[in-house]
């Protein structure tokens, strides 16, 4: 015996009684143990005997008897890391089913519901969905815009910022004691794919109270425009049918602010890879500007913890067979905007995402 097959059955040997110990613990299915089981024992008799290793082989047109056990070794690396990756992803959306709830119930606790002034606008059918993190100096611009604009509701998710965001938020309560402000905070920061989420779930459950038809999801760093919401009533208006109204830079190309050419291509392809994953055509699929009517909320789910959030909403679009119309919106990309949040890196992460939901997540 070699160095190298005695090293392989010691490490072996190991694996084997940690998957005994695994099975018994309830952290393995059967399934496990029998891979883990099987595959150990193979290893065993090869590293023992490489002439059984050399038969073996045959059975599956490998040049050498080595290179099979590379091939085994890959699959099994990749279907444990999955399993792992998995595991994972499952408790990091149980985090935030937790965080969510937290939230909700201490927005409750602090009668958020019972302080709401209802009236019978013709704008007071909106609410905006708006997600923070320690926006506080561009927060305050963004409130006032929505009621300058005669708006009256605005649910705010502090996606547990460390700065005044809190105290911004109050204070514009203060300000505005005819208006609805409803402030969620998360304990912890869970980034704001995972802070609509938790504005969605409170709509879903108490949107009658709140007596709105549609929520508006808005951003906090000033990139949307306000004054597009003109255009999106119109067209709500116009076409009472439509269950999401999605909003698009590329409806009227150039409608976008200082975006990049590098950027602009980048979000071409999305549209190429939306369809293929969604089987959806939109022009701009990574647009958070948005107006979803409640009804149609209702029917979401709304699964992600990552940036595939935006690709689960149009997978419920598609899957629901809801009605959608593009409207055209006018995005202003800062220096700001682009360090914090728009890295032209975060497509390839949508993008591996998107695959390892769609066709290995379970």
């Amino acid at each position: 015996m070699n160095p190298l097959q005695f090293i392989l059955i010691i490490t072996w040997v190991i694996f084997f009684f940690f998957a005994i110990d695994s099975f018994e613990r309830k952290r393995f299915n059967a399934l496990h143990f029998i891979v883990f089981f099987g595959g150990t024992l193979l290893i065993i008799l090869f590293s023992l005997d490489v002439w059984l290793l050399n038969r073996f082989w045959s059975f599956f047109w490998v040049s050498r008897g080595a290179d099979l056990l590379v091939y085994i070794s890959i699959i099994l690396l990749a279907y444990f890391y999955f399993e792992i990756l998995n595991k994972i992803t499952k408790q990091a959306l149980y985090t935030t089913r937790i965080i969510t709830e937290q939230s909700i119930q201490k927005a409750l606790s602090h009668d958020e519901l019972k302080t709401v002034h209802l009236n019978k606008w013709k704008l007071d059918k909106y609410i905006f969905l708006i997600r923070s993190y320690n926006e506080w100096s561009a927060l305050p611009g963004v409130i006032d815009g929505i009621f300058n604009k005669w708006f009256s509701k605005v649910v705010i998710v502090n996606d547990g910022s460390v700065d005044n965001t809190v105290k911004t938020i109050l204070d514009k309560k203060k300000q505005y004691p005819d208006k609805n402000i409803i402030l969620l905070s998360h304990l912890i920061n869970r980034w704001w794919w995972s802070a609509n989420k938790t504005g969605f779930e409170f709509l879903k459950r108490y949107w009658e109270s709140l007596e709105a038809e549609y929520v508006v999801t808005f951003d906090a760093d000033w990139q949307m425009n306000i004054d597009d919401m003109d255009l999106f009533m119109k067209e709500v208006d116009d076409n009472p049918e439509i269950d999401v109204f999605l909003g698009s830079r590329f409806i009227d190309w150039w409608s976008a602010s200082n975006i990049t050419k590098i950027r602009k291509m980048i979000l071409a392809w999305s549209r190429f890879v939306t369809f293929f994953f969604n089987s959806l055509w939109v022009t701009d699929p990574h647009n958070w500007y948005r107006v979803i009517k409640l009804e149609a909320l209702k029917k979401l789910k709304i699964d992600s913890d990552n940036m595939t959030y935006a690709s689960e909403i149009l997978d419920g679009i598609q899957q629901n067979h809801m009605k959608f119309k593009e409207v055209p919106v006018n995005i202003v990309y800062t220096e700001y905007s682009l360090w914090k949040w728009q890295k032209n890196s975060n497509a390839l992460k949508i993008l591996i995402e998107l695959i390892y939901k769609k066709f290995f997540y379970k």
